[in-house]
């Protein structure tokens, strides 16, 4: 693996708007190949971020959307923001706030989500966590990682892109 501290970060650059259900969502992509959507809040040059956005983008192609309203609901504001994209069967990487409503979207939507990466602010238990979730129905699943934020930022940038490249 290169080393993460040398490579300058590539945040997504390119700014777009979709509009789905009364909703206009801005977001920047970069990168080419399989979709990943990263939802994080504003701020988020700390570790392992930078680190993890410049891996991801020179593998993928990367969405990052800016963070709807502290009140709104987010699994439905994610589930517009796909369907204003036009996008199903997407990689999600997803922190703090943001964890839960990505879980709810995916057991409500799950041909809209392929993969689902998580980022918990919590350093306690265990380091990954890994398995699949399936709706009521047992008819479909999607596979899942829960990495601690605090493990060292190679780590999580290497379990992350090895699970999303899956």
């Amino acid at each position: 693996m290169p080393n993460l501290s040398l490579e300058p970060p590539r945040i997504p650059q390119e700014w777009a708007e979709v509009r789905a259900n009364d909703r206009v969502m801005r977001y920047r992509r970069s990168g080419t190949g399989r979709t990943i959507v990263i939802i994080l809040a504003t701020g988020y040059p700390k570790p392992p971020w930078p680190e993890l956005l410049a891996t991801l983008g020179s593998r993928f192609r990367v969405i990052l959307p800016e963070p709807p309203e502290a009140d709104a609901d987010i699994a439905d504001w994610l589930a517009d923001f796909l369907e204003g994209l036009g996008m199903s069967n997407v990689g999600i990487v997803g922190a703090d706030r943001f964890c839960i409503p990505i879980l709810e979207l995916t057991l409500l939507g799950l041909d809209q989500v392929a993969r689902i990466a998580l980022v918990p602010h919590d350093a306690g238990g265990e380091h990954d966590v890994g398995g699949a979730l399936a709706a009521a129905t047992g008819q479909a699943s999607v596979p899942l990682i829960i990495v601690r934020d605090g493990q060292p930022v190679e780590e999580i940038v290497r379990l992350i892109t090895g699970f999303l490249a899956a």
